[in-house]
């Protein structure tokens, strides 16, 4: 299957980074542009488990807190990127049915007691300035009060009841323009303007009461400032925002009942807005001063902290969700390329996404219901133990539609099974059909091809599937020894932010984690069943 290398995590990014990390964009309409502190040089020092390294000489720690959908999370920095602690959470959620609601102020008070049991695994924090940088999902849904009380419980991405309301945007906007607008190919129940419309029509009275309507970061950010701002990463998954113009789509707004001035101001990634509250710091644990850096996307978080946010390189998160984002300086709109655009983490960026339901959740199906619960260790020891003749075909559409097709009909299927396969044929053939779909998705992100691939997440612990990557994809595929890549890229925010870094790829140069390369070794056999999960695609699907 090919050899594993080691390699400089600088390799990471084979090209610079283009302008500035503090040049700032044209002023948007509904934006407003945050001061950004500054601060000394880097410093360093020796790690010592239990200390701060060399504390006389840090000036600066960084809480990252990373607002995941199954857990959340928060990991403590040094200004040299040490990770200093660590502490999670399960994530809570009320849910019957398609609803899933969660409550705002538990997830703060959790976030709280996280960033307490960081502290405590150091000595001394109290005499240091201390960040607090987030980041996380997007979607999910906060709404307050004159007073800043939640007027119901948060509604979470996941909830689903407003599918009715997605295809009443779609009839009235057009898919089409709403793309080309809003940066995202389709409308969906998950995205907040379908919510917010959901909630018209069936709680009118929520939204005659609101006073700020927020996503799940906008929501922490103003509880720990008590300020309300929005932040770029995370707009273009709204569903009303404008991103080219950088700014809220208004008829969008009024077609949805969104009520005048509830929405947060909008700042760029990576930027600082000011102090903790008093009556939130009395909550935390002792420093010098808190101040809060709004973070960004989880997933564009990921890539400033595995080095991957360079153009060329596909950031992959290897999850239940198959999650692809790639820096694009060359990008221009394209209606027939259904793949959303977002807003990066400098001005002027832009960020590509696709994200693959029929990923990792594909191989859990398989493992519970094939393989009888088999670990994945095993599973990856006797993955490797064999040679694969002419093992079956499997199409990973357990879930439905998938990017790049959205085949509307489309179906899971194993094909060319006979009797002499076996169940770990099969397994084979589930990670190598997922594979075959992330190849789709990384030729459609954009025109041009991909350098190569940096993998995070569940999914990228398995050394054998990696290499099966490298060779459908025929690519390279980076894996960091990084567990905690989101929260390591919020820090890098936090610190360009702050002036310890100069720029984003400096953050490379810092304690960066191991990285191996899985080479391709592409061959006939390998493209001719590529080009056979193709053509069965084609011939069960396409309409």
């Amino acid at each position: 299957m090919g050899a594993q290398h080691r390699w400089a995590y600088h390799l990471l990014n084979p090209r610079p980074f283009r302008g500035h990390p503090d040049r700032r964009g044209r002023a948007c309409a509904r934006r407003v542009w945050a001061r950004v502190l500054r601060g000394p040089r880097l410093c360093s020092g020796a790690y010592t488990h239990g200390a701060l390294p060399d504390s006389g000489q840090l000036t600066v720690l960084v809480y990252a807190v990373d607002v995941g959908t199954t857990n959340l999370k928060v990991v403590l920095y040094d200004d040299q990127l040490r990770r200093l602690g660590t502490a999670s959470a399960p994530a809570v959620y009320a849910r019957d049915g398609v609803r899933v609601e969660f409550d705002p102020e538990q997830l703060f008070d959790t976030v709280l007691d996280l960033i307490g049991q960081c502290a405590a695994n150091c000595d001394d924090v109290a005499r240091h300035e201390a960040v607090i940088a987030i980041t996380g999902q997007a979607e999910s849904l906060v709404i307050n009060d004159r007073r800043g009380t939640p007027v119901r419980p948060g509604m979470s991405w996941l909830d689903d009841r407003a599918v009715a309301e997605a295809a009443e945007l779609a009839e009235r906007f057009g898919t089409d323009y709403a793309f080309a607008v809003t940066g995202q190919p389709f409308p969906s129940a998950t995205w907040p303007a379908a919510k917010l419309r959901w909630l018209g029509r069936h709680e009118p009275a929520t939204l005659d009461s609101a006073r700020s309507v927020l996503m799940i970061k906008d929501d922490l950010v103003r509880r720990f400032t008590g300020i309300a701002v929005g932040e770029i990463t995370t707009r273009g998954f709204t569903y009303f925002w404008d991103v080219p113009n950088g700014m809220y789509w208004h008829e969008m707004l009024d077609f949805c009942s969104i009520p005048g001035g509830s929405l947060p101001e909008v700042v760029p990634a990576g930027t600082e807005v000011g102090q903790v509250s008093e009556d939130v710091v009395t909550r935390l644990p002792g420093a010098s001063g808190y101040r809060v850096n709004v973070g960004a996307l989880d997933h564009f978080c990921a890539m400033a902290g595995t080095g991957s946010y360079a153009a060329g390189i596909v950031s992959e998160s290897a999850g239940t969700v198959l999650s692809l984002s790639l820096l694009d300086h060359e990008w221009s709109f394209d209606a027939d390329r259904k793949v959303s655009f977002h807003s990066g983490l400098r001005p002027g960026d832009t960020v590509l996404f696709s994200g693959v339901d029929g990923g990792g959740a594909a191989l859990e199906w398989f493992r519970g219901h094939g393989l009888a619960g088999m670990s994945y260790d095993e599973l990856e020891q006797r993955l490797g133990s064999r040679e694969y003749r002419e093992p079956p075909i499997f199409l990973p559409y357990l879930t439905g539609v998938n990017p790049p097709d959205y085949f509307p009909d489309a179906k899971g299927a194993f094909l060319n099974l006979d009797l002499g396969h076996d169940q770990i044929d099969m397994a084979f053939a589930v990670e190598e059909g997922i594979a075959h779909l992330l190849r789709r998705n990384v030729e459609y992100l954009s025109p041009e091809p991909a350098h190569g691939m940096v993998s995070t997440g569940g999914g990228a612990a398995s050394a054998f599937w990696n290499q099966l990557k490298a060779d459908v994809c025929g690519v390279d595929v980076l894996v960091p020894d990084e567990h905690e890549a989101t929260c390591r890229g919020a820090a890098v925010l936090a610190l360009v932010a702050g002036g310890k870094l100069n720029r984003l790829e400096d953050a490379n140069q810092l304690h960066a984690p191991a990285t191996v390369r899985y080479r391709p070794s592409q061959t006939e056999t390998r493209q001719a069943r590529y080009r056979l999960f193709a053509d069965y695609l084609r011939r069960l699907y396409q309409s």
